[in-house]
């Protein structure tokens, strides 16, 4: 039976490896966040949501605030002489077209464990990668000649975030279809044991109901994400 797991190094990272991770953990700063919580509509979710909840984040450190860049109406009409100094008084964080370490956008991830819940953040860039690892397992049954030769039983698909979550599709992608909810968690398979000489991982599964849950999730905070940005964090 396909199934969604997911897998969370015990430890985060001693350094972070997002860049809303890094503001939000950043000293001696006064950081503002604007949150939206993606949310799926549809009947027996219950048990979804309390396993797993992704919530869009636009952060930005009011205490060092981005330098704005000059209005474009201020630019066109500034003489041509004058626009190529206009242009290198732009602040240099304004280079790659963010606002370097002031502003990020990203998910905040929580994932319900044995023991727990874990957290892991998500810059906005790494979210297409993810979303085209469930487009790929979806597609994966249509391709007879390769699907044929894999053992449906063992079929797996996975992307991993830079802050060390890993989501994993595994399972025939032939049987995604919907049950009961009161029913996916009892046919679910046992978690394989494997020997793994890396960092000791925390390992949560879903069923296959939590597949298609969690790439609605993932949808919906980021067409959030791409309809606001730093202008709109203050709820403008």
């Amino acid at each position: 039976m396909p199934c969604l797991e997911l897998k969370i190094a015990e430890k985060p990272h001693a350094q972070p490896g997002t860049r809303l991770r890094a503001l939000l953990d950043k000293p001696n700063a006064a950081v503002l966040r604007r949150n939206h919580i993606a949310e799926v509509n549809g009947p027996r979710l219950q048990e979804l949501h309390e396993q797993l909840r992704i919530t869009a984040v636009l952060a930005v450190d009011i205490t060092h605030p981005p330098a704005q860049k000059p209005a474009q109406d201020d630019v066109e009409e500034a003489e041509a002489n004058d626009l190529d100094e206009a242009i290198a008084e732009m602040p240099e964080d304004r280079a790659d077209g963010e606002f370097s370490d002031s502003f990020a956008a990203g998910l905040e991830i929580w994932i319900a464990l044995e023991n727990g819940a874990a957290r892991v953040l998500v810059d906005a860039d790494e979210i297409p990668g993810a979303l085209l690892v469930f487009d790929a397992y979806s597609r994966l049954a249509r391709y007879q000649p390769a699907y044929l030769r894999l053992d449906q039983r063992k079929v797996g698909i996975c992307y991993t975030f830079r802050e060390g979550l890993t989501i994993g599709l595994e399972g025939d992608p032939k049987l995604l279809e919907e049950h009961e909810a009161a029913e996916v968690f009892e046919n679910m398979s046992a978690i394989a044991e494997i020997d793994d000489v890396r960092e000791r991982r925390l390992v949560t599964r879903l069923p296959h109901a939590g597949i298609a849950y969690c790439q609605s999730l993932l949808q919906s905070a980021s067409e959030w994400l791409s309809e606001n940005s730093y202008q709109s964090i203050l709820g403008s």
